[in-house]
């Protein structure tokens, strides 16, 4: 029998095998019991969705259910990126939020994500009790079952933006966007971040010209990833139009992707270091310093210049939203393209990531790239990260890969010596020169992840051929 399993950030399945109404009703029905049972119903549930296929039927179809079940629920009026529905949930006090976005994955996937009271994504001890109800729901066919005599709650329309925006003037000050009048380039890649992101960045002062700011499902073609893949367009009509950055974000607007004046992709864990260094050395802040464990020791070289606490979490924002949650924070992400920064919400934020950047620019008065040289020569070294998508066949042969990684422990890799092996979440070979390489399955979809550090090219290169082997059981 089919059960529901939520990965890294959420459910997540192909429409129409896997991800279907009733599974859908079978998870909400799941959502309010549980709240319930612990006596959170009276606060009430938010729910949203991104631009997928369906989207606008699912995220309706469950708040009947929910109101069904005497939850009283707040769906918002459009799609809306993940960090401003995270937003409404801490605004409005309310129990949580399910959100229908698959990310960046392809277009045939739906997803359902649950947000916690705080509006950072659901903790593994959050959604273990309703992921076992949702699956007892579909084994007893009593998924469709209302309760007796249950009173409909109310459900009632909220728009996101306004009090999103605010939130971002308070993280990003105006005054220096709207004295640098720069020129940007914003694509959203069809995704949740439509009048979202280009509208910040006309807020702020910003002249920017929008690329693929129109809904198609189908999102081009292409996953709604901002990688340098699928921002090449942008990049191009940025020297058309002379701009100083292209600024994505992905299908739900909570990752970014930025490209430099040059044409450069930046990688997520540069412009993780970057927004530390701004924070710290134009703002003043101060507070610990958060990334995962597959994140770039760039950060932690960073946070060295000044003196400031590193936190390693595992995989997933939900840890990184744990730790903001105790105080202290200064700034928090992930390799993947999520970050965010004390005072806004625990979540992944894409657009606030493209704020930051088109301000740093601004402050500088030069580009990213001429910045990360300076922090590299403060730093002593140079240090470049990749990552490796292999796709697998199935889960199972996943779960062999992972078996045979813990039973082989390779003493080098690249022609170097394994000093560590951190299994904090999947496998990181630390080697003697201060290079590493990490392997880790994906939770959210059949891959196998290989991600990389190293000095220059050609050792990202030798590492790339030391995960491969890896992988292929040859090391």
């Amino acid at each position: 029998m089919y059960k529901i399993h939520f990965g890294t950030s959420g459910w997540r399945d192909i429409m129409a095998e896997g991800f279907t109404f009733d599974r859908v009703e079978a998870l909400t029905r799941a959502v309010a019991r549980h709240l319930k049972a612990k006596g959170l119903a009276p606060q009430g549930v938010l729910v949203g969705h991104d631009y997928r296929f369906l989207a606008e039927e699912f995220t309706h179809f469950a708040a009947k259910v929910l109101s069904s079940e005497g939850i009283r629920v707040y769906v918002a009026d459009e799609a809306a990126p993940t960090p401003a529905l995270s937003l409404v949930i801490r605004e409005l006090k309310l129990a949580g939020g399910i959100n229908f976005t698959a990310s960046h994955n392809p277009a045939l996937y739906q997803g359902f994500k649950w947000s916690n009271a705080h509006g950072g994504p659901a903790t593994k001890e959050e959604i273990a009790p309703i992921e076992r109800l949702a699956n007892q729901l579909l084994e007893s066919g009593t998924a469709g079952n209302a309760p007796a005599g249950q009173t409909p709650a109310a459900i009632t329309t909220v728009n996101p933006k306004p009090s999103y925006f605010k939130a971002l003037t308070k993280m990003v000050p105006g005054r220096i966007l709207r004295a640098a009048r720069l020129k940007l380039v914003a694509d959203p890649l069809f995704g949740a971040g439509r009048g979202y992101l280009s509208v910040a960045l006309q807020k702020a002062g910003c002249r920017v010209t929008v690329l693929h700011d129109w809904r198609d499902a189908f999102f081009g073609g292409n996953n709604p990833e901002p990688d340098a893949a699928n921002l090449k367009e942008a990049a191009t009509l940025m020297k058309k139009t002379k701009s100083r950055l292209v600024l994505g974000t992905d299908g739900d607007a909570d990752r970014f992707g930025v490209v430099d004046a040059d044409g450069t992709f930046l990688t997520p864990n540069q412009i993780l270091a970057l927004t530390l260094y701004l924070l710290v050395e134009h703002r003043g802040w101060t507070g610990r310093v958060v990334r995962s464990v597959v994140s770039s020791h760039l950060v932690d070289a960073v946070a060295g210049l000044y003196n400031l606490p590193v936190e390693v979490t595992p995989v997933g924002f939900k840890y990184i939203g744990e730790s903001m949650l105790r105080g202290g924070f200064l700034t928090g992400g992930e390799e993947s393209g999520g970050l965010t920064i004390a005072g806004h919400v625990p979540e992944k934020d894409g657009v606030l990531a493209c704020l930051l950047m088109a301000e740093l620019v601004a402050r500088e008065k030069r580009t990213l790239g001429e910045i990360l040289k300076k922090l590299y020569r403060r730093i002593g070294r140079t240090i470049l990260s990749d990552r490796i998508n292999v796709h697998l066949a199935s889960t199972a042969e996943g779960e062999h890969l992972r078996e045979t990684l813990s039973r082989n422990r390779p003493e080098r890799l690249a022609g170097r010596k394994v000093v560590r092996v951190d299994t904090t979440d999947g496998f990181k070979y630390e080697l003697d020169d201060h290079t590493w390489l990490a392997i880790r399955l994906s939770g959210t979809e059949p891959v196998a992840r290989v991600y990389l550090e190293g000095a220059d090219a050609a050792g990202l290169k030798r590492l790339g051929a030391a995960g491969r082997a890896l992988l292929s059981g040859r090391a």
